[in-house]
């Protein structure tokens, strides 16, 4: 079993993304095999880039803030406690739709 403390995990700034770091909880790093966890912290203003995963089913839970996906054809608004599944290849942007910081935590099954 291995345990991490999420505050004492360094928040990186993801490049190809606006206003966006990310923690990496658990992945191929530290020890996971099957999946990645990471809890994303996206700033005021911050979005993504329409993009998809290939192989990986995409779990996003916002915890705080709130989030509006889309694909460019269907959008979601996500507020707290509200999640989406993401399936591979499934075209998405991620954007922040608060004043402020939002967090959210990422699955990825298998690893991306």
């Amino acid at each position: 079993m291995k345990t991490v403390r999420i505050d004492d995990l360094p928040a990186v700034k993801i490049m190809d993304r606006q206003g966006l770091f990310q923690k990496d909880i658990f992945d191929a790093k530290n020890g996971a095999k099957q999946f990645s966890f990471h809890l994303s912290i996206m700033e005021d203003g911050g979005h993504g880039s329409l993009h998809s995963h290939p192989h990986s089913e995409h779990v996003l839970l916002v915890v705080s803030g709130s989030l509006r996906v889309c694909n460019g054809t269907e959008s979601h608004e996500l507020e707290e406690g509200m999640a989406i599944l993401i399936l591979p290849g499934e075209m998405h942007e991620i954007i922040n739709t608060r004043k402020g910081v939002t967090q959210y935590y990422v699955i990825y099954a298998p690893q991306r």
